[in-house]
């Protein structure tokens, strides 16, 4: 996962933009009259997920939609799709959220190419967040897929929101192990955080099918630095190779983040005895 700051971007927003040149007018005064619900349940949102409570609201609001369903459920979760998606100016909206990303890539993955927003809580069973900018997270399509509209069955069985968990804000909690290849990705946990978090992490991690992903993303990056690799150690030695490795790998965590899969994958090569006396010369 590749952290984010919460858009400072307002469902005020996108409601506005996505109502604009709608053009059955009644129907857009009535949802634009729904601001005020809107606004509410952003700031309900914010709050919960900023005390780790959002799990108990998306289950409080799934079971009231369910006892008596939003009016405008429907028409909501059809704004997001023709208005925010569909029409220009809401289209603004919709991709000034995806531009946040940094270098472009999806937020819970932390490489594939963002391809939509991912409602982090389901528009399904929870139309009035259907258009809230925090709820609305930049992803790939196999991440959006494999996330699905689930909430989770319990606290523990959901996936980590980009922009309020910080699993790796004590440190290093993902790791790449390099004794043969494929490269072996796996989480450390750190000794701050509790048991939820814990299964969290893992939950992330198992549901996006990271481990082999990112293997298979390794393998574009590892055969593009091989060459420079073999010219270092043959000309200048092992411990020149292994001051490199340190190197690359602190620099790219200060520009990509500690935790990210290719930092993880530095790192492991920095660490990897396998690697500077055989790995180097064979290919991924």
């Amino acid at each position: 996962m590749m952290p984010l700051d919460p858009p400072a971007m307002k469902v005020k927003d996108t409601l506005t933009a996505a109502c604009g040149r709608m053009q059955n007018s009644v129907l857009r005064l009535r949802l634009l009259a729904r601001e005020k619900d809107l606004s509410a349940a952003e700031k309900t949102y914010t709050d919960a997920a900023e005390h780790n409570a959002l799990y108990a609201l998306a289950v409080t609001a799934r079971d009231a939609e369910e006892q008596i369903p939003d009016r405008d459920g429907e028409h909501l979760r059809n704004l997001y799709s023709a208005g925010l998606v569909g029409r220009k100016h809401g289209r603004e909206k919709y991709d000034a959220l995806k531009a946040r990303a940094p270098f472009g890539r999806c937020l819970l993955c932390g490489n594939s190419e963002i391809s939509s927003l991912d409602h982090h809580l389901p528009k399904d069973t929870l139309p009035l967040f259907t258009i809230c900018p925090v709820n609305l997270v930049p992803a790939c399509s196999k991440c959006n897929q494999a996330k699905g509209d689930r909430i989770g069955a319990t606290a523990s069985q959901r996936t980590l929101h980009p922009y309020y968990d910080r699993p790796g804000q004590a440190g290093r909690y993902l790791f790449a192990d390099i004794t043969s290849w494929p490269v072996q990705f796996r989480i450390q946990a750190l000794p701050v955080w509790d048991a939820e978090l814990r299964a969290r992490v893992e939950h992330h991690f198992v549901t996006f099918n990271l481990a082999q992903r990112y293997a298979e993303f390794c393998i574009s990056v590892l055969t593009a630095n091989q060459w420079l690799h073999q010219k270092i150690r043959r000309e200048s030695g092992l411990s020149a190779l292994t001051a490199h490795l340190q190197e690359d790998a602190e620099q790219h965590a200060s520009t990509h983040g500690l935790n990210t899969w290719d930092t993880a994958l530095r790192y492991g090569l920095a660490d990897s005895n396998w690697y500077l006396h055989q790995g180097v010369n064979q290919n991924p």
